[in-house]
């Protein structure tokens, strides 16, 4: 377990610290902490902020994150660029409620984002071989309703991901899903800007209540913990 909290013992996670029980933690825009209309402080401990100086690109605070419009040009700029190295291992958490099921939740450009696509796909897209994965699900895997999603990456270029919905490992279509098998997609990935992608197009549509990233991947305990955690937090 991360020290902090166990659920066996029927102790609570409400008072877990990422900062402090994992390693390498990028960036970790918290719940109902440090958010307004114009920043999300970062918790990580990098300060690194999301930013939005102009009015009409702020989203609107909502359930102690921010709710995008989609249709709009709300999105935030980081304060530095976060980088995930070639074959380097990732984690990302985000707690979202999508009101439409598609929008961006990371990215940087054209190429490197994070991106719900639709009811059944989401996209990692990396830079740093230009190779698409996108994990294809069952219908209804994403809907109009709160959840916690987990994608993890293991480092080299044979590289394992596992995605998770509200704690649970989701298993993906391998006839429509595409570059999501064993050492498939290895490739670095850098971000700079929340709620869309280059913060011109493929606007996120509804609340993001949540996003921790880590610069390396989580082991199998620290998944299972940042889950118990996420999932208490938020109700899920």
């Amino acid at each position: 377990m991360l020290g902090l909290s166990n659920s066996v013992s029927g102790s609570s996670y409400t008072s877990l610290d990422l900062k402090e029980a994992t390693s390498s933690l990028e960036l970790w825009l918290k719940n109902d902490t440090g958010v307004t209309t114009a920043k999300w402080d970062d918790s990580s401990g990098n300060d690194n902020h999301a930013t939005q100086s102009t009015e009409s690109n702020q989203a609107a605070v909502s359930g102690g994150g921010l709710d995008f419009e989609g249709t709009e040009s709300d999105h935030y700029d980081l304060t530095s660029t976060i980088t995930i190295a070639n074959q380097g291992g990732f984690c990302l958490a985000m707690v979202v409620d999508l009101e439409t099921l598609s929008g961006t939740v990371l990215s940087k450009d054209g190429f490197d984002q994070f991106r719900f696509i639709d009811g059944t796909k989401f996209r990692f897209r990396s830079d740093t071989n230009n190779v698409t994965t996108d994990f294809v699900f069952e219908s209804g895997t994403f809907d109009t309703s709160k959840a916690l999603f987990l994608l993890n990456r293991t480092a080299s270029a044979t590289n394992k991901f596992t995605f998770m919905k509200n704690g649970t490992t989701l298993t993906a279509d391998v006839d429509t899903s595409t570059n999501e098998a064993d050492g498939e997609n290895p490739g670095g990935i850098e971000f700079t800007v929340l709620g869309s992608r280059d913060g011109s197009v493929n606007f996120f549509d509804g609340i993001i209540h949540e996003v921790a990233v880590w610069n390396r991947s989580l082991t199998g305990t620290e998944i299972a913990d940042v889950n118990s955690y996420l999932q208490e937090i938020h109700g899920l």
